[in-house]
């Protein structure tokens, strides 16, 4: 699932709930799960996101080169506007979900 479109799609998916209208942690969250899960997150479900974000965040704030070739991968364009890390971070949780078993036999 590292293919480069798997990780482009993570990307653009992360993309789009970074974008979406008041976006913040709780509704770009929200955002990927409707879209990936067809369903809300369950509560137990969200603290495990949130953590995962924030070690990813974290990961990515000190390797911004790596979270620059990150976002690069495929053939879109990352969005200029949205900050490197972050969306690194959000890719790779966007990633984390689209491999979920619950995702890939739909």
């Amino acid at each position: 699932m590292n293919d480069p479109q798997f990780v482009e799609a993570a990307r653009n998916l992360a993309q789009k709930a970074l974008l979406s209208p008041g976006s913040n942690d709780e509704k770009s969250m929200n955002f990927i799960a409707s879209r990936a899960l067809c369903r809300p997150l369950k509560d137990i479900e969200k603290p495990v996101i949130l953590a995962s974000l924030k070690d990813l965040r974290d990961f990515y704030n000190s390797k911004v080169d790596d979270a620059k070739a990150l976002i690069a991968v495929g053939e879109s364009k990352a969005d200029a506007s949205l900050n490197p890390a972050t969306l690194a971070a959000w890719t790779m949780v966007c990633n984390q979900i689209m491999n979920l078993d619950e995702v890939l036999s739909k």
